[in-house]
């Protein structure tokens, strides 16, 4: 039997059927260039992969895989990188593969690629060939070009050249003539662009009839003078429609008269003579000459991109005034604003003395190890502790470990500053002492558009000055315009608290930045809408500010002066005028109640109390003042009770009508 040797064939790589292995894929740039995970501009496809016969092509698909594009490789190397330049507009996920020599074809991948170069587009639907009456609404159209970003925000509104709220226009509040409306848009991306319209109002006899109408709803017209002017319009109409021009201009003339001498100066008259004059114009035909019309587009600067700050514990100076603590830790939403705040909260100290710790696990290369809420003792370390949007419910203090400590270290004279957020922690059913520190607890805020950048959910206020003679407050004007998140509460706090802000609902309950408001007004706060106040509670100092969400506040001076003026007056290093109805009221009943003021008295206080709150509600200082001085009075009389409790109840009086005869100067 003669031996076979058995000699194994050659391998045949025809035969080979592992496909290679596609790695996962990078972009370049590897951070977007706009705003939200955006880019302005072409993306490159980083691609790489492995094989053990040999790559023959990479291949990508902008279409969900119903086709690929082959980007070849030269020589069959083992391991290979491939680039590809994407400019697809639009939020495509992009699927790509590596192919070997014997036609082996990776599984894909996907990465999401998003592109939008184009900016939002503007027009005025309303405006026909550069014309608007004068009972119109001006609500320009915002489109971002498909495939675009979307969430085109408003950044600012310019009304012949003065910056207004982003609100519909209504043609009837200007005057007849030529005007220029301009937006600043953005969208999600960050692509921008500014465009002006300029147009032309003019009236007409049904424009002007329609103004009569509002006038006399608005009880700016008597309704008899409105029924007398209406008659002569209806008679020069029909005077005009028969081709009587001259009569029909002897009755217009009879409509001023009548408007001159029954409507009481201001807008109503005003506007109602100029309607008149400019029909009587038209009927000489002698119309005023129109300057050019049409929509100018110009390029603009879109929001910038506030990356996170690098934080780290802020070194101990034993030459520091006195301690802050900042408190973030959240069980529920996190607000991305929390690194901003906690650096800028550590420049202020730095600037102006103070330490500051922070306590949030969140944020582990800043926070402390444990928890300062656990001890009383740690607590009184701090003159004052920032409550940065802690959010959460119940909420991130524990109900029996921790809560208790922070009610004692405030009864024991402590200091606490809202922010923001910290309204929207703990619950009312399970600690209403915070709701009442914090001044209220949040139940919403309206929406906002992804254009602004960072902060989807903001839109543009006018923020009132109530009392500028707080530190926070003085260096702010009397009104001022912000954008930010803007909370609605479970109540209305006027009352229980010393209000410094509040915001003007008219500046934002139709804005164009959230969602269909401006035909269908936002529910808010019923016109009394506060948003920053102080008070003396729980025996100790209490600050909010509600704003803050946007990460932008925190890069603004103004605004920081605002939390410097409530870390300084919470630590007991500047003084303020933090008296609120609800500390006087609680004072006289406890005093009522051990005995320090007779019953007399406290009755006697409580009603002029009364009288000096609803003043205060009304906006009616003057009956407020007087009622606080009888208080004042009450309490200088040796036999209404106690010399210390009179003293106290005195010195809370005249605090209050200090606060009123602020408010009554202005």
């Amino acid at each position: 039997m003669t031996a076979v040797a058995l000699i194994p064939a050659a391998p045949s790589w025809a035969d080979e059927t592992t496909p290679p292995t596609i790695n996962v894929a990078t972009l370049s740039p590897s951070a977007p260039t706009g705003q939200n995970n955006w880019y302005r501009g072409s993306v490159t496809l980083n691609m790489s992969a492995t094989d053990d016969v040999g790559l023959a092509k990479f291949q990508y698909s902008l279409n969900g895989g119903a086709a690929y594009i082959d980007v070849p490789v030269e020589g069959a190397p083992a391991s290979a990188t491939a680039s590809a330049v994407i400019t697809q507009e639009g939020n495509t996920s992009v699927r790509y593969r590596a192919v070997d020599t014997s036609g082996n074809v990776a599984a894909f991948r996907s990465i999401a690629v998003r592109i939008d170069t184009r900016a939002p587009a503007a027009s005025y639907p309303a405006i026909t060939d550069g014309h608007v009456g004068h009972v119109a609404t001006l609500i320009p159209t915002r489109t971002d070009p498909t495939p675009g970003s979307g969430g085109v925000a408003v950044l600012n509104m310019y009304l012949d050249g003065k910056l207004v709220p982003p609100l519909p226009v209504q043609t009837s509040d200007l005057s007849l003539g030529v005007h220029k409306l301009a937006v600043h848009l953005s969208d999600a991306a960050s692509n921008s662009a500014k465009y002006t319209q300029t147009f032309i109002v003019t009236t007409s006899f049904a424009d002007v009839g329609t103004l009569i109408a509002q006038f006399v709803t608005a009880g700016s017209v008597p309704a008899e003078v409105g029924a007398a002017l209406q008659a002569k319009l209806d008679q020069a109409k029909a005077l005009a429609d028969a081709d009587s021009a001259k009569p029909a201009r002897h009755v217009l003339n009879e409509f001023v008269s009548i408007a001159n001498s029954q409507i009481k100066p201001g807008s109503a008259r005003s506007t109602l003579v100029g309607d008149a004059r400019y029909l009587i114009d038209q009927l000489k035909g002698r119309p005023a000459p129109e300057p050019a019309t049409g929509l100018k587009t110009e390029p603009a600067e879109g929001p910038k991109f506030i990356p996170d700050p690098v934080l780290a514990p802020l070194p101990h100076n034993p030459d520091a005034d006195y301690n802050v603590l900042v408190f973030s830790k959240t069980t529920g939403f996190r607000h991305d604003h929390i690194p901003h705040t906690v650096a800028a909260i550590q420049k202020l100290g730095v600037a102006h003395k103070f330490n500051v710790d922070v306590y949030d696990p969140q944020l582990p290369t800043v926070t402390l190890p444990t928890s300062p809420f656990l001890s009383l003792d740690t607590l009184k370390q701090y003159d004052t502790i920032v409550f940065e949007s802690n959010v959460g419910h119940p909420g991130p203090l524990d109900a029996i470990t921790e809560q208790p400590n922070f009610e004692a270290y405030m009864a024991q004279g402590g200091g606490y500053v809202g922010i923001h957020g910290a309204a929207d922690s703990f619950e009312l059913r399970t600690w209403p002492w915070y709701g009442d520190l914090v001044g209220g607890f949040f139940t919403g805020h309206p929406n906002g558009q992804n254009g602004f950048g960072q902060c989807g959910s903001c839109i543009h206020t006018e923020v009132v000055t109530e009392d500028n003679t707080h530190p926070a407050t003085k260096h702010l004007p009397a009104k001022w315009m912000t954008v930010d998140e803007l909370y609605n509460f479970d109540r209305n706090m006027r009352a229980d608290v010393h209000t410094l802000l509040s915001l003007n609902e008219d500046s934002y309950q139709r804005s164009l930045n959230s969602g269909n408001a401006a035909t269908n007004p936002l529910r808010l706060m019923n016109g009394d809408h506060p948003i920053a106040w102080c008070q003396n509670w729980g025996g100790g100092k209490a600050f909010s500010n509600i704003l803050g969400h946007f990460r932008t506040q925190y890069y603004d001076d103004s605004f920081l002066r605002i939390i410097l003026g409530g870390i300084e007056t919470t630590a007991g290093r500047r003084d303020a005028n933090c008296s609120s109805y609800r500390e006087t009221s609680l004072l006289i009943e406890a005093d009522r109640a051990a005995g320090l003021l007779t019953a007399d008295a406290a009755d006697a206080a409580d009603a002029a109390l009364d009288i000096a709150r609803d003043g205060y509600l009304a906006t009616d200082y003057t009956t407020a003042i007087p009622a606080l001085n009888s208080i004042v009075a009450l309490a200088n009389n040796k036999a209404s009770g106690d010399a210390t409790a009179r003293s106290e109840l005195a010195r809370q009086a005249r605090a209050l009508r200090e606060w009123m005869q602020t408010l009554n100067r202005h």
